[in-house]
């Protein structure tokens, strides 16, 4: 895994936020905010923020006011609006790009989990299918290895037990474990 992605290689309107891509963007008198947590199963948003974001000189509160009194609160065009997309997008690159791994490069699962880094490879590839939108990454990683579901969830349950995985994301010790054999790769 190579280094954290500085906040000026990020795309525009995005930001850190401790662990969290964060998109942001106003429309008119509403700010609106997409979490998207850096080790979630997904790269898509887990939460979204729509709130007044009123501010700035009197004249310019006045006028958000008034059009959020013209709405009645939010409005449901401003939801039609969001471009969920290139938020899914852009935050699977800033992922890909802070993990190494391009979304389409698999990591080198074993059909049998021998060793800790064994099971590493396991919920980060895991992690990988879902981000490429892969709507049954447990089965299909399953077939790939050529065993049954229930052994690929006794699989992610013992990731779990020796501490790479909390049921959401990797852990720091998996993505440690990652980050140390691709930089062995690399020499």
């Amino acid at each position: 895994m190579t280094s954290r992605t500085n906040e000026s290689d990020l795309p525009p309107g995005w930001q850190r936020e401790g662990e969290s891509l964060v998109w942001t963007r106003s429309y008119g008198p509403w700010v609106v905010k997409a979490r998207c947590p850096s080790g979630a199963p997904f790269t898509g948003p887990s939460e979204l923020i729509i709130r007044l974001g009123v501010g700035g000189s009197v004249e310019e509160i006045e006028q958000d006011m008034a059009a959020a009194l013209e709405t009645d609160g939010i409005p449901a065009g401003l939801l039609r609006q969001l471009p969920f997309a290139e938020i899914k997008a852009q935050a699977r690159a800033v992922l890909a790009q802070e993990t190494g791994n391009e979304m389409g490069e698999p990591w080198p699962v074993p059909t049998r989990c021998r060793t800790v880094l064994d099971y590493a490879f396991l919920v980060a590839e895991l992690v990988r299918m879902r981000a490429t939108g892969t709507t049954a990454p447990q089965q299909e990683l399953a077939d790939r290895l050529g065993i049954g579901k229930a052994t690929m969830s006794e699989r992610i349950k013992r990731a779990t037990v020796i501490g790479l995985w909390d049921g959401k994301q990797l852990t720091g010790k998996a993505k440690e474990l990652l980050a140390e054999w691709q930089s062995g790769r690399e020499e």
